[in-house]
């Protein structure tokens, strides 16, 4: 488990530096993201595209506070600080993992803090 716990810490490192090959490799062939109000993202080659054009976009910084695992899947939560759509946004998020038997991201589900006033 501590590998993918590692895994699960080193994707957010990759993607706040622009690193989509390291985060890629992080990646089972058949990972699966799940985001708020998108359609799921099927495939490494898809999630690194994903990656590639955030990138360029230069979109923010995920800042994580805790990290934590039980039995195959593994928990993050913390802070997104960047632009969405053309916005400055900061959002809270907690993504939970489903891990490969390798420890590879074979899911991530993304859900985000909405105040509900």
């Amino acid at each position: 488990m501590a590998v993918g716990l590692e895994h699960v810490r080193l994707s957010y490192d990759y993607l706040n530096r622009g690193d989509t090959d390291g985060y890629a490799s992080l990646l089972d062939t058949a990972v699966r993201l799940d985001q708020p109000g998108q359609e799921p993202i099927r495939g490494r080659r898809a999630a690194e595209r994903l990656a590639a054009v955030r990138q360029l976009r230069g979109t923010g910084e995920h800042i994580v506070h805790d990290v934590f695992a039980s039995g195959g899947r593994v928990a993050a939560t913390g802070r997104f600080v960047g632009e969405y759509r053309g916005s400055a946004i900061e959002v809270d998020f907690a993504d939970i993992f489903t891990l490969s038997n390798d420890g590879l991201l074979v899911e991530q589900k993304c859900y985000h803090y909405v105040d509900p006033a």
